[in-house]
């Protein structure tokens, strides 16, 4: 049993890295404001996206290189896809995530700051905690707070199911076509379980885990690691829109318009179902579990920025090391985007998880040509059936990403 947890990592760093805006928030709204009207969406998207971290880590598995290399050996146009999904990811996402952790800080601690001041804290002080650090204290730390949180949220699940329905109150929304439902559609799927750029994040973390473990870490085991963060993120996905639907679903709630009293409701939810004595556990749980989510992307993103620069500038084959001022330059980016912040909080997370389509058609397809022009020196091909599966999650990809594009500029 010790040995098998201590080969996981890349696919918890990835569970942690997703159960963050897009569970703790978009499911638990999705569970509020529609019941389990869209259970099944979440289930699907991440099935169609599944292939696409598949092959990515069959990739860094068998080849011992990320895909940020196999991106730059496919030439500039997908490089042009990367550093595109990268500036969304390096700066939005970080700043959306720094801002749910603030607000739980905020709604804790009674902290008498405003959102985007205590996220930029929280970004500094997630940066200081790295730079000495890196993977392998990051690692260390997710491992113990995803596990302990999964925990609680799935216990909590159960303790919910019998409150579904409670009250004559109905289990299923009644939806009306309408711009504003497509954007939450659109919003849900962005995340969900988490963008395509984490296929990138976790190629760099199965090739360190590799580099790391040696032998040890055969291909079948990279794969098993995946599988099991994958099917822990859609779980807890769907824990929360069960809890959201079974305490916030039809009764006189105001959607809360700022971080601190988003998280206030998030929290009302638990203590709801198991009680206001587990109040400390969970705020801190939450706490913990979003902060290690900050942590999973400010670890990750740096690494992958510099691995792009060296790439774009000609050096694929010498990585140069340029974290802390990476690290450096992703901080002052989500500050200037915080402070610039406009409009409510759910407004800015909305736009944030939409945002993940822009790219995910994009770097999904060429996941699968790292992987299949990589085949003659490691000899492996996925599987007929993985193909068309990766076909017909590209062609979903596709038709969100436009469907956001006509949402927001038509």
């Amino acid at each position: 049993m010790t040995g098998w947890i201590a080969r996981l990592g890349p696919g918890l760093m990835l569970a942690a890295a997703a159960v963050g805006v897009s569970h703790l928030v978009q499911s638990t709204r999705a569970g509020a404001d529609f019941g389990l009207s869209f259970v099944w969406l979440v289930v699907l998207i991440s099935i169609l996206k599944y292939p696409a971290f598949r092959f990515a880590v069959d990739y860094a598995s068998l080849t011992n290189h990320s895909l940020v290399y196999a991106y730059s050996q496919l030439g500039r146009i997908p490089m042009a896809w990367l550093l595109v999904g990268f500036v969304v990811d390096m700066f939005i996402a970080t700043a959306a995530v720094s801002l749910v952790t603030a607000g739980l800080l905020i709604s804790v601690f009674d902290l008498p700051f405003t959102g985007p001041q205590v996220a930029i804290g929280v970004a500094v002080v997630s940066a200081l905690v790295l730079v000495n650090g890196k993977y392998a204290r990051a690692e260390r730390l997710v491992k113990v707070l995803v596990f302990a949180f999964s925990l609680l949220a799935f216990v909590a699940m159960l303790l919910a199911l019998p409150r579904l329905g409670s009250d004559g109150r109905e289990l299923f929304a009644a939806l009306t076509p309408s711009q504003s439902l497509a954007v939450f559609v659109i919003a849900i799927a962005g995340w969900m379980p988490m963008p395509m750029t984490g296929s990138i994040f976790i190629s760099m973390w199965a090739r360190e885990k590799k580099a790391a473990g040696g032998d040890a870490i055969s291909h079948a085991s990279a794969i098993g690691d995946l599988r099991f963060g994958w099917i822990l993120t859609i779980v807890l996905a769907v824990s929360f829109m069960v809890m959201g639907t079974a305490i916030l679903f039809q009764t006189d709630r105001v959607i809360p318009s700022s971080a601190g009293a988003f998280a206030t409701e998030l929290l009302s939810v638990f203590t709801a179902i198991i009680g206001g004595w587990s109040y400390p556990v969970i705020a801190l749980a939450a706490i913990a579990v979003m902060w290690s989510t900050v942590l999973a992307l400010m670890d990750a993103l740096p690494r992958v920025t510099s691995r792009l620069v060296d790439c774009l500038r000609g050096h694929a084959d010498e990585p140069r090391t340029r974290y802390g001022v990476m690290l450096g330059v992703q901080v002052a980016g989500v500050t200037l985007i915080l402070l610039m912040l406009l409009g409510s909080f759910n407004t800015f997370i909305d736009f944030a998880t939409s945002a993940g389509f822009i790219t995910a058609p994009a770097l999904a397809y060429y996941n699968y040509r790292a992987l299949t022009r990589a085949a003659d020196s490691t000899g492996y091909r996925p599987s007929r059936l993985l193909v068309a599966w990766h076909w017909i999650g590209f062609a979903a990809l596709a038709a969100f990403a436009i469907a956001f594009l006509v949402a927001r500029f038509a």
